[in-house]
């Protein structure tokens, strides 16, 4: 019924484009109209280190820049920084500030902002277990030099640093003045990046100005619209009646053929970092007794799971990082999770005489979550267990279930912003990482925590992925998490626009330009 039904829509839009609404691809761009771009969720706060780090890191992209940057083929490249310099040990780090650079408020970026910002980093709870294990000190040498001393090597610092989930820099002064207040309201923001915040709705939208003294040049889109679209199916029809000219997610897989097809919109294809995990609660409640997180491994249908959410548009994932395109560290093992086996994990739920036992399982409110929910329900419910599901909408699910570890067992995504098996390791399995900071199934096994630290800095490609083989073992012995899939991605986006394809999946407003 739900298939048939999302046919019903294509058939709604394919009316409307046969009424006229296809010929707006062949309208001359106006270069100064409101560019509005669909996103799944707005940020609540531009205080960037005090912000969850998902949806919310692409409103905060287009007004904040890092040190570095990637390029279109994922090389490291200099932003804010003209050039750095690394010691052969890997050990220091010597960034060299450009000149000039101004912060939106008309204050010159100095070496002291990176200073503030990286201490900002390190007390973050979303942040902090990326840097914590790695810095030794930050200093500024003089006004536009950086110095940063690592504890070890890391092949993923300067990963860490390019992403606009784990780093950004902030103006000192426009920060410590405001205090709390930072980061909540279009005054109280302050960022050297391609826009301003001009107004903005918390949950809604933010309208964006071109920031004319970029340090990079001049944006040429000018005026922006992010809108929050929560629902990936109202978000196609969006894109296909040119209410939006792009989204910033993946198109579904019911709707992909119809919007690469449609004439109008272009779309780009790339390996996705997003995973998407069944979590369980390692700490309290029946799956703290790993045999119980076994029967669930044991009955849950990870294809169907990856029917149900993608309509079998990605990759199933034996394990974190276990995915398609190359993620550093990773030892590339095959078919090691466990197999699909009903009748051995109602025994497991039997021994431990719970048979009939209720649990609640908490998930998003919005798809693909509900429908990944349904097929978990009758996964539990076939190993004796009762189970209910409790839709909640995005802020309430990350405040109870993944900051106060308030569930039983749960369905969430953990979108890595690097391609490297340390960040999503030691991010959601680390036990300096429980809780919002990632670590979401509340998770602690010092052998563990030992193994990833060691692979975090280790320098020696193979001697890495044997590390991140052993800890796989502890993984599929402990089975903190049941891992699902890694979904395609896709980004799609009006033919009145161009970007270079490499960047697209970056989000960032400024690599896109007008078509000619």
């Amino acid at each position: 019924m739900k298939k048939l039904a999302g046919v019903l829509v294509l058939v709604v839009v394919a009316a409307l484009y046969l009424t006229g609404c296809g010929s707006k691809s062949e309208e001359v761009a106006d270069k100064n109209k409101e560019v509005v771009i669909g996103i799944p969720s707005i940020t609540e706060s531009f205080n960037f280190y005090n912000t969850q780090n998902g949806y919310e890191s692409y409103s905060m992209a287009q007004v904040y820049d890092s040190l570095v940057a990637k390029d279109a083929k994922g090389k490291i490249i200099p932003s804010l920084a003209e050039a750095y310099d690394v010691t052969e040990d890997g050990l220091q780090y010597t960034f060299h500030l450009r000149k000039g650079v101004k912060f939106s408020n008309g204050t010159e970026l100095k070496a002291a902002d990176v200073v503030f910002s990286m201490h900002e980093a390190l007390q973050s709870a979303y942040t902090s277990f990326a840097y914590k294990p790695l810095i030794a000190s930050c200093e500024g040498t003089d006004d536009y030099t950086v110095v940063m001393k690592l504890k070890k090597s890391n092949l993923g610092f300067l990963d860490y640093l390019s992403n606009i989930n784990y780093f950004a820099v902030l103006s000192e002064k426009a920060v410590t003045e405001a205090g709390g207040s930072y980061g909540t309201s279009p005054d109280k923001i302050v960022g050297t990046g391609a826009y301003k915040v001009k107004d903005w709705k918390p949950g809604s939208h933010v309208v964006y100005e071109a920031n004319d003294n970029y340090f990079l040049g001049q944006p040429a889109i000018k005026n922006v619209r992010l809108k929050a679209i929560a629902d990936s199916n109202t978000a196609v029809i969006a894109l296909q009646t040119g209410e939006i000219m792009a989204y910033f997610d993946s198109i579904p897989g019911v709707s992909y053929n119809t919007i690469k097809n449609s004439g109008v919109l272009n779309v780009v294809d790339y390996a996705t970092t997003t995973y998407f995990e069944v979590i369980m609660n390692c700490q309290n409640g029946i799956f703290a007794d790993p045999n119980l997180r076994k029967a669930v491994a044991l009955a849950v249908d990870r294809q169907n799971m990856l029917s149900v959410g993608v309509e079998g548009h990605g990759k199933l994932s034996d394990y974190p990082g276990n995915r398609d395109g190359y993620t550093a560290g990773d030892p590339e093992l095959k078919n090691v999770w466990y197999k699909t086996d009903v009748a051995a994990g109602k025994q497991l739920v039997a021994a431990a005489g719970l048979t009939g036992k209720t649990v609640t399982i908490k998930t998003y409110s919005s798809a693909p979550y509900p429908q990944l929910a349904t097929v978990l329900q009758s996964a539990l419910t076939s190993i004796g267990l009762q189970a209910d599901v409790l839709q909640m909408d995005r802020s309430a699910f990350i405040d109870e279930a993944l900051t106060k570890g308030d569930f039983e067992i749960g369905i969430c995504r953990w979108a890595a912003g690097t391609k490297d098996m340390d960040e999503l390791w030691t991010g959601s399995l680390a036990t300096a990482s429980i809780g919002i900071t990632g670590n979401w199934s509340w998770y602690s096994n010092p052998a563990m925590d030992d193994l990833l630290l060691k692979a975090a800095g280790e320098t020696d490609v193979e001697a890495r992925k044997s590390m991140y083989k052993q800890a796989i073992a502890i993984f599929l012995q402990d089975i903190p998490q049941i891992p699902l899939y890694y979904p395609n991605g896709s980004r799609a986006y009006s033919k009145q626009l161009t970007i270079d394809s490499g960047l697209a999946e970056y989000d960032k407003i400024y690599n896109y330009s007008w078509a000619k």
